[in-house]
């Protein structure tokens, strides 16, 4: 595997997806022979022998090598050279450095990429119908473990499921695998400690969704687009106050060194900002047992997916006391009033121009409450908080050891991701 060199913007992340249904991702292949899903790795590198070598271009979410999104993404490619016995190649790009994050799609599709993971929250004008659905998931719980499973799952699940979601993809030339990947479920991180709402009258913030304008107005702050790569210069120069992203964003940018205050909700949650795993131009090219191995290997993204997100949970209290901050909740005062923004966010999709909104938000709270279920019955429970995370969390902290958190992501795999698997 071929790195390019890390680049200083921050970016988009870029991954290889496709879909071999109409409504859910599109697009057919170069033909030949498939495999079944259950192939092993012999049979996908017998597969592979009469297949001419396929090189990949495919920019990653973090600019950071040594992050635990790139562990995942890096993974992912080197399972793709592994399994198909050396026939595939993917040069892996850091973080923005081929095309910034609104300028994916047009890079998958010119051919400058291959495979991405798209911000598709950074274009709410061109993903209406993806951000209604990033708005509703206000109704998932932001507990540490199985809110966070919870999330990951009913993120793409509804996507699936939602053909005028599937259409804002193919409709721009993207082929989707893995429709949203949270990276993490959203925390706010402050350059000052803030325990009261009158704390955070005026504060300028940080967002990366649009429903977050109202759930920063609703705690008395002003939100504001800094882009993600000055925003450790901004929290130096008191341009920036606070900041709303996934642990693991926080951790990769360095943002805990000047904003060491991170703060969780107790009872609701920020909207996410997920990204979306996508191939482009090339999707077609490829032969089927290509198509078919970068799905089959979303089983372990997902799971070093968790890890990423988990992981990033766990290091985010030692890295805020190390710079003399901590993990905590927001106050219950501001609680109050983000639980009152969020019913106003649900309340208003009902009125969305974009898909059936009343339908959308029945639906995430359908799959919101059977991931719940599913998560307890795999043996999943919350048995602290955020602060106290690393105390309790069963999970090793050894990307290589992600046994524990394989059941879902099996689950995962095979009721959401399989279905839609090429043949």
């Amino acid at each position: 595997m071929r790195l390019a060199a890390v680049p200083v913007a921050l970016a988009a992340v870029v991954a290889m997806t496709g879909c071999s249904k109409a409504d859910s991702g599109g697009g057919g292949s170069a033909g030949g022979e498939g495999v079944a899903a259950d192939a092993t790795i012999e049979e996908y590198r017998a597969a592979f022998e009469d297949v001419d070598p396929i090189d990949l271009n495919f920019q990653v979410a973090s600019p950071n090598p040594e992050a635990h999104a790139s562990l995942r993404d890096r993974e992912f490619a080197e399972s793709l050279e592994e399994w198909s016995g050396g026939k595939i190649t993917v040069n892996i790009h850091y973080a923005g450095s081929v095309a910034a994050p609104t300028e994916v799609p047009a890079a998958l599709t010119d051919g400058r990429l291959d495979m991405a993971h798209y911000y598709t929250t950074y274009e709410p004008q061109e993903m209406p119908g993806f951000v209604d659905m990033t708005t509703s998931m206000v109704q998932a719980p932001s507990t540490p473990l199985v809110g966070e499973i919870v999330s990951h799952a009913a993120l793409q699940e509804v996507s699936f499921n939602t053909p005028e979601i599937m259409e804002e993809f193919t409709s721009r030339g993207m082929h989707v695998i893995n429709p949203a990947n949270p990276n993490g479920n959203i925390s706010m991180v402050c350059a000052d400690e803030r325990s009261t709402p009158a704390d955070f009258e005026g504060a300028q913030i940080r967002g990366n969704a649009a429903s977050h304008k109202v759930q920063v107005e609703a705690l008395g702050g002003t939100i504001t687009s800094v882009e993600l790569a000055e925003g450790y210069e901004a929290f130096q120069r008191g341009i920036l106050d606070c900041s709303l992203q996934s642990p693991a964003t926080a951790l990769a940018v360095g943002w805990l060194e000047v904003a060491p205050h991170v703060y969780f909700p107790q009872e609701q949650s920020f909207a996410p900002g997920p990204g979306s795993l996508v191939a482009g131009a090339k999707w077609e090219q490829l032969p089927l047992v290509a198509q078919q191995l970068i799905f089959d290997r979303q089983r372990e993204y997902t799971s070093a997916e968790f890890f990423n997100a988990l992981e990033s949970v766990r290091e985010t209290s030692d890295a805020a006391s190390a710079a003399g901050g901590s993990a905590q909740y927001l106050d219950a005062e501001s609680e109050v009033a983000l639980t009152s923004a969020n019913e106003g966010l649900v309340k208003g999709l009902e009125e969305s121009e974009n898909l059936d909104g009343a339908a959308l938000n029945t639906a995430v709270k359908e799959s919101i409450d059977k991931w719940t279920g599913i998560s307890e019955e795999l043996g999943y429970t919350d048995e602290g908080g955020f602060e106290d995370f690393a105390s309790w969390y069963k999970g090793s902290e050894d990307f290589e050891d992600r046994e524990y958190l394989q059941a879902i992501s099996d689950r995962m795999f095979d009721e959401i991701i399989l279905p839609h698997r090429p043949s």
